[in-house]
C-alpha cells in the first residue's frame, strides 16, 4: 500500500492544479495517506479502538472526494459527508461510529481480555492481538482499494493523456499477493486469479 502511494505521488509531482475542486481533493488525499500510515502502526500494535476511530474518518474523507463531483464546494462547507456516497462501507461507518463515541458498551471488548472463568473477563493496560486485529486490517485494506479507485478517478482529471496501466497492474499484484494470505478481504478474489492462472 506504501508502494501505491509512492507511485501515485511521483505522478502527480510538478503538476500544477488551479481547479478549485481538484485542489480539494487532493488536501483529501494528503490526509488519508497520512492517516492511513497511522492506522497501520495502530493495527501492528492491536490499539483497534484508535484505528476504527480513524478509519472512520478515512471513509468520511472518500465519501467527501465523491461529494465534489456532484456538489458546489460552497454547499459542502461546514457540512459532515454524506456516506451514502460510500455504499459499500456504509454499514462498517455505523459500527465504527460506535467505537469512536463508546456508544455500545460491547465495542469496549475491542481492548482485548480473556476469561478467567465462565463469568470473569480480565482486561489488560497493555494491547492484545485477537481475531479483531486481522478484522481490523481486513478492514483497512478495503478502504485502501476504495481509496486507490478514487485516485484512479482524479489522476484521470489532472494528468494529460493519463492511463491507469501502472496502478490497475499494482492492484492485481496486490490482490494476488493477498490471495495468499488468511485475510477475509481477499478470499472473494482467490477463485478468480486461480482461474487466471490455470489460463496462462
Amino acid at each position: 500500500m506504501t508502494d501505491f502511494f509512492t507511485m501515485i505521488t511521483e505522478k502527480l509531482d510538478g503538476n500544477e492544479i488551479a481547479d478549485e475542486k481538484l485542489q480539494y481533493k487532493l488536501l483529501l488525499v494528503v490526509s488519508f495517506m497520512r492517516t492511513h500510515y497511522v492506522v497501520n502502526e495502530l493495527i501492528i500494535y492491536s490499539e483497534i479502538i484508535e484505528a476504527a476511530t480513524l478509519m472512520r474518518k478515512q471513509l468520511e474523507l472518500i465519501a467527501r472526494m465523491e461529494e465534489i463531483d456532484v456538489s458546489e464546494l460552497e454547499k459542502l462547507d461546514k457540512k459532515v459527508p454524506q456516506i451514502k456516497y460510500v455504499p459499500l462501507m456504509k454499514e462498517y461507518y455505523g459500527l465504527w461510529s460506535q467505537v469512536a463515541h463508546n456508544a455500545n458498551v460491547n465495542s469496549l471488548d475491542l481492548l482485548g481480555y480473556k476469561f478467567d472463568d465462565e463469568i470473569h473477563k480480565r482486561f489488560y493496560v497493555q494491547p492484545t492481538y485477537t481475531e479483531n486485529t486481522i478484522a481490523t486490517l481486513d478492514m483497512s485494506i478495503g478502504l485502501f482499494e476504495m481509496f486507490a479507485m478514487e485516485m484512479i478517478n482524479i489522476m484521470g482529471q489532472i494528468i494529460i493523456d493519463y492511463k491507469p496501466i501502472d496502478e490497475m497492474k499494482f492492484l492485481w499484484s496486490f490482490n494476488m499477493y493477498g490471495c495468499k494470505t488468511n485475510i477475509p478481504f481477499f478470499e472473494a478474489f482467490k477463485e478468480r486469479f486461480e482461474k487466471e492462472m490455470e489460463g496462462e
